[in-house]
Formats: C-alpha cells, structure tokens, sequence
C-alpha cells in the first residue's frame, strides 16, 4: 500500500517541479532565440555612416541609401 506524502513533502516536491519545469522551457527559448539573432546578423546590416538599416543584398554590404562600403 502506497503511504500519503506528507504535505510539507508535496509542497517541497511542487516547488521542484516547478523550478524543472521552468528550466526546461527557459533554456531551449534562449538557445533558440541566440541562434535567430545570429543568423538574423547575417543578413541584415545597419549603415555605419547614415544609419540605415537593410537587407545584406551583395557581399559587401554596400548602403543602398549613401553607397558607403560597410
């Protein structure tokens, strides 16, 4: 026969499956949104002269708003 958790051992036990649950969906939200932000990074530019910000169309990055090279 299975004995009943003492309460003060339930509350221990909801509060560390809470705690494992908290990690396993803040952890896998990070590493994918890091890796977003990298790949985002490689694509998209902003002007280091103007500010302008664009898509990476060449592989020099040329601003299509003042034509510098960045």
């Amino acid at each position: 026969m299975i004995e009943p958790m003492p309460p003060s051992e339930f509350l221990a036990f909801l509060v560390y499956l809470g705690v494992l649950l908290a990690i396993c969906i803040y952890v896998p939200v990070k590493v994918v949104s890091k890796w977003r932000r990298m790949r985002r990074a490689r694509t998209h530019l902003t002007c280091r002269i103007c500010g302008f910000r664009f898509l990476r169309r060449d592989a020099e990055g040329t601003c299509p708003h003042c034509q510098s090279r960045n």
